[in-house]
């Protein structure tokens, strides 16, 4: 008898072979699925508990495979002075402890799961921080208490160096100490030794701010650098998830090209030369894009001319801060409209090619596609259902992938599964106190807020103006 069965609704698999089920059910037993097939033709199977999708569709849960643990709390600040990573960074070295990184740790898993979003990376910090695994255990903590499948990312960080953290007691008193690059070395080790295996759904991954030639760094550092790297990763079997932008793709190859086939994503990837194009189309390595960034506005990422040339490319929030959200429905409408105005062709980018890139697509990034991304028997139960009896779905026959991709909303998500465990039904999630968790988050913005004594980064004189 399966654990549960939900019947009479739209299932779109994002399998190989596209299927869709328009009059579906497909069924749970523990942690995954045991069933797919049509209402018309398969007597259903039993069930402990059944739930009905009143035509409804289900699909994979989102993956978002790139995004900053510690954004939740510095959401829109400084955003008028032009120095937002600064503050952003100053907030994570110096001002915050280990509840900070727990309650924002829930407050971003709780914003992806209401969003559809069941696996996530999140990179500590704006770049990771690195001088102590506190952070990152904290924030793993606070994520998986939600109940969503949670990637969290430490490695080595960007200039500038040295920079000044703090450790907090339980007094209020805290340590403050200098940090050297050479540090994250030995924390990156550190924590992915120390953090994996704690729980089935929580992952400690490499991911430091920056690889390939990192400007702040001679050509001999870099190599050392991207080596170390790439050795805690193979140690471990982790996988590298970084920032990349022009220049770096050429560099790895030249210099250490095995990095460019071992589950490698390069977020950002913008500015990058004919030739760097070429190698990435060559290589396994994973072009991560967020087409609602600030790198991306500045510098362009020719995401369909790397489709063209065979490259792996998905689409990722990188976070809710500082003037965003995880809402990974927006950036598959972005992603369409930035690069069809790029390429000057309405046809760039159908929504079953957008769809694979928020599902099965990062999940191969990770390495964890045959556990998640598709809807199929012997996979793991992670699992979204969207409402689609609303104004703005209707009406919602044929062309359902067509019509979430273009139309629905995180909002609209009001199931999630993970792991075969219900973690949101009707907008309700199961396995945490939301109030309690943004009264306290409201609470922790204040009191940081305070400590920096920089209110100004609240205030925009210019909020009305045609340029801030």
């Amino acid at each position: 008898m399966l654990d549960l069965l939900l019947k009479n609704g739209i299932i779109i698999t994002v399998d190989p072979e596209h299927h869709i089920y328009e009059h579906g059910y497909l069924g749970i037993e523990k942690d995954k699925i045991a069933c797919i097939g049509s209402m018309d033709t398969d007597v259903l199977p039993e069930a402990k508990k059944v739930i009905d999708l009143e035509g409804k569709p289900v699909l994979p849960g989102l993956v978002d495979g790139h995004g900053h643990a510690g954004h939740g709390m510095t959401k829109t600040i400084a955003e008028h002075t032009n120095d937002w990573e600064t503050v952003a960074e100053s907030i994570y070295y110096l001002y915050s402890d280990e509840e900070f990184w727990y309650v924002e740790g829930a407050l971003s898993a709780m914003e992806r799961l209401k969003f559809g979003v069941t696996s996530a990376v999140s990179m500590v910090g704006n770049t990771p921080r690195i001088d102590r695994i506190w952070p990152i255990r904290s924030h793993m903590e606070g994520s998986l208490s939600t109940g969503i499948r949670q990637y969290s990312g430490i490695g080595t960080a960007n200039d500038p160096w040295p920079k000044r953290a703090r450790t907090y007691f339980k007094d209020g008193s805290y340590e403050e100490y200098e940090v050297t690059p050479e540090e994250a070395f030995r924390t990156t080790e550190e924590a992915v030794r120390e953090l994996n295996g704690i729980h089935p759904r929580g992952t400690c991954i490499v991911a430091p701010g920056r690889m390939g030639k990192r400007p702040w760094c001679s050509d001999e550092e870099n190599i050392r650098h991207n080596q170390e790297m790439y050795r805690i990763a193979r140690t471990y079997h982790q996988p590298i998830h970084t920032h990349a932008y022009g220049g770096d793709v050429k560099f790895l190859y030249e210099h250490t090209p095995e990095i460019l086939d071992y589950h490698l994503s390069l977020t950002h990837s913008t500015r990058y030369s004919e030739e760097e194009l070429d190698i990435l189309s060559r290589v396994n390595a994973y072009v991560f894009h967020g087409p609602t960034t600030h790198a991306h506005i500045i510098g362009r990422c020719p995401v369909y001319r790397m489709l063209e040339k065979g490259v792996h490319v998905a689409v990722i929030t990188d976070g809710s801060a500082p003037d965003r959200s995880f809402d990974l429905w927006r950036d598959m409408k972005n992603v369409q409209i930035s690069q069809r105005t790029l390429e000057r062709d309405y046809g760039v980018l159908p929504c079953g090619k957008v769809l694979e890139m928020v599902t099965i697509e990062p999940a191969k990034a990770l390495g964890i596609d045959h556990l998640v991304g598709s809807l199929e028997v012997g996979k793991k139960a992670d699992i979204i259902r969207v409402n689609t009896w609303q104004p703005h779905l209707t009406p919602f026959v044929k062309m359902s992938v067509q019509r979430l991709v273009q139309y629905a909303m995180g909002e609209d998500v009001d199931l999630v599964i993970v792991d075969g465990e219900i973690m949101m039904e009707g907008r309700t999630l199961t396995k945490v106190d939301e109030k309690s968790i943004l009264i306290r988050a409201n609470e922790i913005f204040e009191k940081v807020i305070e400590e920096t004594g920089r209110k100004d980064i609240l205030e925009n004189p210019r909020l009305y103006d045609i340029k801030q």
